[in-house]
């Protein structure tokens, strides 16, 4: 189940108009992850493959919201090549949506799901129902600070080169391997960065790698929702990573109050090379 991104003390440093922002936020995620497992619990199959999954695993998982949320994404989307970083519950989510997607008489496609934790990664497969173990290869890549940019980050070594078209990013887990400290998922930049083709994405609750694909695409193809805290990125393609701009800081200058200095940055077609 999703938690709130900040506790009851870390709450009370700001004013009540926030407090009660946060606190009506929280009642309105709640309500969605309510009517998310009644609407899950009238797909029978999956929602019995979840239970059994379940049965074998000692992880919570993410919340019923997301798992609605990936399964009416990847039924509206028909993704051929899904790529998920992070492997459990959504694992099983995703090839019954593909499954789905194949009874409709579509193609079924296929999942390449990324996992860091070799203990993980053997009780995964264990775990994973018969009826779609064909469509799922699951990877174990241990991860490694990379960058892009400015940006630090942390990455697997070792994603198949695929022409992949949709994208879950729940891993692998942040903290840097160098300092300990907190970065953000650089997977999915690299990924789009090799695709000529567009590539849909859904981002789970992590703030710092929400920020950063808002910086990379802008907000119109990086778009956070609340309700679902769930950031929704795409279509995206190499060509929609963005430049950093040639800085001039001026615009950010005050003779009064505080300097806040902002990081710019450029799609291609808006970028001045000198």
């Amino acid at each position: 189940m999703a938690t709130s991104p900040l506790s009851e003390l870390e709450l009370r440093r700001f004013n009540p108009l926030v407090r009660l922002r946060a606190h009506l936020v929280e009642r309105m995620v709640r309500a969605k992850n309510r009517q998310a497992e009644a609407t899950l619990r009238r797909i029978p199959a999956l929602w019995a493959a979840l239970e059994e999954y379940a049965r074998g695993s000692s992880v919570t998982g993410a919340s019923m919201s997301d798992y609605l949320t990936l399964y009416e994404q990847v039924r509206l989307r028909k993704p051929k090549e899904v790529l998920e970083f992070g492997t459990g519950f959504s694992t099983v989510v995703l090839a019954h949506a593909l499954l789905a997607n194949a009874a409709d008489g579509g193609e079924s496609g296929r999942i390449t799901s990324m996992e860091e934790d070799a203990g993980w990664t053997a009780t995964a497969l264990g775990n994973l129902p018969a009826d779609v173990k064909h469509l799922v290869e699951i990877v174990h890549s241990p991860k490694v600070d990379g960058f892009y940019k400015m940006f630090r980050g942390v990455q697997y070594t070792a994603i198949p080169e695929r022409a992949y078209d949709f994208v879950f990013s729940d891993g692998p887990e942040r903290h840097s391997l160098v300092n300990g400290d907190k970065l953000f998922d650089l997977d999915l930049i690299n990924v789009v960065g090799k695709s000529e083709s567009p590539i849909f994405a859904l981002v789970d609750n992590h703030y710092l790698t929400f920020y950063v694909l808002q910086k990379v695409f802008g907000t119109r193809l990086a778009r956070y929702s609340v309700r679902h805290r769930l950031m929704f990125v795409g279509p995206v393609s190499k060509h929609d990573l963005r430049h950093l701009r040639k800085e001039i800081f001026l615009p950010d200058l005050r003779i009064a109050g505080t300097v806040e200095f902002k990081l710019r940055m450029a799609l291609d077609s808006e970028y001045q090379f000198d």
